[in-house]
């Protein structure tokens, strides 16, 4: 079976492959990430790249879970484990063992700047940046605006009414969607954890995670602007079928309401006879 470390090579080989002009059997998406990767590779050879990034992902597992040492050096596809330590030795400066108790950045230097983004993404350097970010975050404030008036107006709604399911959604997991986008970028960015709210949250839950976390996003729109890391890319590298997306198309999707979260819960409060006008 397929390693996540088989992944990440069967993605990197299919780039070097597309570069030497093999490319029948890809699509534009695919084309873009690939030259993604050629680009993040500059400096080092695929081999090393693969190498590195597989090391950095174990590190990282070394860190965070209580998986055995041999079992992490096995899905890494190590050869066997005092590889496995004689390498993690080189790069991190401790057996893993050692680092477990103690451990640093998993992060391994690289020319290319592309490295692990746990669990399973590989996150690439912006290619360009976008000098004006003034309208975006503008954007990004009126968008918590808005999340706050509806989850403020959901408070005249009965809780029935709450849960009703109206093409597969209610009211309430419409706005949990909502609060949960703006706390989930505002993680991604800050590199943090970020706790998913439950599906029967509290409106008065709500109503406080959304005051916490909304200046949280704006500010965090406002830095990826500041540090030009709209076009900063994440791979799911290690996964079957990977997927690549930026800042810059999540914070898009998040401020015009791409999946229709927004537009449900409007339609949802009118329906139950609540106005609300959309803030300025």
């Amino acid at each position: 079976m397929p390693t996540p470390a088989d992944h990440l090579r069967d993605l990197v080989e299919r780039a070097v492959r597309d570069d030497a002009g093999d490319t029948a059997d890809t699509t534009d998406t695919t084309d873009t990430t690939a030259q993604r990767l050629r680009r993040a590779m500059a400096g080092e050879s695929p081999a090393r790249f693969v190498d590195r990034l597989v090391l950095e992902r174990a590190a990282h597992l070394v860190a965070t879970t209580d998986r055995t040492l041999h079992d992490i050096a096995t899905e890494a596809g190590f050869r066997g484990y005092d590889v496995f330590a004689r390498a993690f030795r080189r790069e991190l400066g401790a057996l893993p063992s050692q680092w477990r108790a103690d451990p640093t950045s998993h992060l391994i230097d690289a020319p290319g700047d592309a490295h692990v983004h746990p669990p399973d993404g590989l996150r690439l350097p912006a290619r360009w940046r976008m000098d004006s970010v003034d309208l975006v975050v503008d954007m990004a404030g009126r968008h918590v605006r808005i999340v706050t008036g509806l989850v403020d107006a959901a408070g005249q709604v009965p809780d029935p009414e709450l849960d009703r399911p109206v093409d597969g959604a209610t009211l309430r997991s419409a706005l949990t969607s909502a609060v949960a986008d703006l706390a989930a970028l505002t993680a991604l960015v800050r590199e943090t954890g970020v706790d998913d709210p439950a599906d029967d949250e509290p409106l008065a839950s709500l109503r406080e995670q959304v005051a916490r976390v909304g200046p949280d996003f704006v500010d965090a729109v406002a830095l990826l602007g500041a540090t030009g890391r709209f076009d900063e890319a994440f791979v799911d590298a290690f996964r079957p079928e990977p997927t690549a997306t930026s800042f810059g198309t999540m914070v898009a999707r998040t401020l015009t309401d791409a999946d229709g979260t927004l537009l449900l819960a409007r339609a949802r409060l009118r329906a139950c006879g609540v106005e609300w006008q959309v803030p300025a």
